[in-house]
């Protein structure tokens, strides 16, 4: 007679009085493995059996679901300095979960949770939308400066599809590279903070009699993202100058958005703040909140601009009252508002590209649509073809 494989929860036995029942654990776990993460939360509402199989092996699956995943690996603590990554749409996970590993316990073993799961589908998810409301705005600008290319189709069903179709190739394309550019902030906000608390506590002993000079401090921060650009992965020649210039591609068209008239760069305060406080996932409200053409999900757009405001006000008045900001760095508007845009990354990697020779460089960041090759560069590209978004 088969020996039943039952789950428990709280000392109790439940069975399925199905076959299931007779399933190995390690099938189960397999099975599971296959499932999208938000199917691994239903399955825990379709019986208390399928509920406590997945709350008790929750690390099991999680593994498997990582390994499905990354063909059979599973991420390193730290990111290898040789990884090589395709940036195709179908390895997404095998990039994120690299450049984020799960977090370790006090033990140094890493906590393999659905909880980090959620953490990568949340930035995917906020990569994607952005890249995505990238696309629209880079093509549209493109079809701005050639009309005739919309007047080559004759209808307008076909013109919609291949409309659709270029604004997916760059959106893939821009994914990968935005990856980046969520790794790079979090990290700089990561160090930024343990740089402030070993400040505060240089303070408490008595050691920083006056709060740090806005000079002494832009020097720290540029220290600070020099440190990041150092390491993998952006000790990899293409990874830094992808991310340059899909940084350089976002800010210029935030620019743009928020300020159509010349200067482009006369709400560039703004713009820091989303780089420096707020994150990608703000800028993305900002982009929802800009598009007009209707409601959202069924908000209207004058409520979802105003959301926007109110989390940006919000995002202001969170710097200004860090009671650790105004220690170590003083208070006041120069003590707590943010770097200028040009002291987020560019400084930085300008100089870190020049350091390693790849000013000029070439861009392998470009994609062709409408036998056109829209090119995502920078002033020191070379040989560039097309058009440069």
């Amino acid at each position: 007679m088969p020996v039943l494989n039952v789950s428990t929860h709280e000392d109790l036995i439940y069975f399925t009085s199905s076959p299931w029942d007779l399933l190995p654990i390690e099938l189960h776990i397999d099975i599971f493995a296959q499932c999208g993460l938000r199917d691994l939360y239903n399955l825990r509402l379709v019986s208390r059996a399928f509920r406590s199989i997945v709350s008790q092996h929750e690390p099991a699956i999680v593994r498997a679901y990582l390994r499905h995943r990354r063909r059979g690996t599973l991420p390193l603590p730290s990111i290898p300095p040789d990884a090589v990554h395709t940036r195709e749409p179908e390895d997404d996970v095998i990039l994120l979960s690299d450049l984020f590993p799960p977090p370790q316990n006090r033990f140094k073993v890493s906590m393999y949770t659905f909880v980090y799961l959620q953490s990568l589908q949340r930035r995917q998810d906020t990569c994607g939308k952005l890249s995505s409301y990238l696309a629209e705005r880079v093509v549209d600008m493109y079809l701005q400066s050639e009309p005739a290319v919309k007047q080559s189709f004759k209808g307008r069903k076909d013109w919609k599809e291949s409309h659709e179709r270029a604004m997916a190739r760059l959106g893939f394309k821009l994914t990968p590279m935005m990856f980046y550019v969520s790794f790079f902030l979090e990290s700089y906000s990561a160090l930024r903070l343990d740089h402030q608390n070993s400040l505060l506590i240089e303070y408490d002993a008595g050691r920083l009699p006056v709060p740090m000079h806005p000079n002494d401090r832009a020097a720290v921060y540029l220290d600070l993202q020099t440190s990041i650009l150092q390491k993998p992965p952006f000790t990899m020649a293409r990874t830094l100058i992808s991310t340059h210039h899909v940084l350089n591609l976002l800010v210029s068209y935030l620019r743009r958005t928020i300020s159509p008239e010349p200067p482009h760069d006369q709400n560039d305060d703004w713009i820091s703040m989303l780089l420096y406080e707020s994150g990608l996932a703000r800028i993305v409200e900002f982009f929802v909140a800009e598009k007009g053409g209707g409601g959202i999900s069924g908000v209207s757009q004058r409520t979802k601009r105003k959301e926007f405001m109110r989390n940006m006000q919000e995002d202001w008045d969170r710097a200004r009252r860090n009671p650790g900001v105004d220690v170590v760095y003083g208070g006041g508007e120069e003590g707590t508002k943010p770097p200028k845009v040009g002291q987020i990354w560019f400084k930085a990697a300008k100089e870190e590209m020049r350091k390693r020779g790849l000013v000029p460089h070439f861009t392998e960041d470009w994609v062709e649509v409408w036998g056109t090759r829209i090119s995502i560069g920078c002033e020191n590209c070379l040989g560039e073809e097309g058009w440069l978004a």
